[in-house]
């Protein structure tokens, strides 16, 4: 029973939290079940409240039999995705909505740990 070819085993998806738009969402579910089984959330400056259309993307990332694990910080996103990438290992590549979301260092140095960079709002980046 073979599901989507999967290239990664574990991704990890950062999220501006000031910026869960539900059409960023459909995106995300869209492409992340065909990336890998294995999806790290970090979830960055989250909004006060827990927003629905988060809730609605876990639920449905689960019902697509992919398992995940949510984590919040606040912070830059840059820096916040470095200091995840060496606390957790495993992790082959890094989705964020757009490219413009990291800086020019950032990009640099999480390619250079050997991560992949993939930007979710670019057609030509898809899966």
């Amino acid at each position: 029973m073979s599901q989507h070819h999967r290239p990664h085993t574990r991704v990890l998806l950062a999220l501006d939290g000031c910026a869960l738009g539900r059409e960023l969402l459909a995106t995300v579910l869209r492409r992340c079940v065909h990336l890998c089984p294995r999806l790290d959330i970090l979830l960055i400056n989250p909004p006060r409240e827990p927003t629905s259309v988060l809730a609605v993307l876990l639920l449905q990332l689960e019902h697509s039999g992919v398992d995940y694990r949510v984590a919040s910080v606040r912070g830059d996103m840059g820096e916040e995705i470095l200091r995840y990438l060496s606390r957790y290992r495993g992790i082959t590549a890094v989705a964020i909505a757009h490219p413009e979301q990291l800086n020019v260092e950032a990009k640099a140095l999480i390619e250079r740990k050997g991560h992949q960079l993939i930007f979710l709002a670019t057609p030509e980046q898809a899966g």
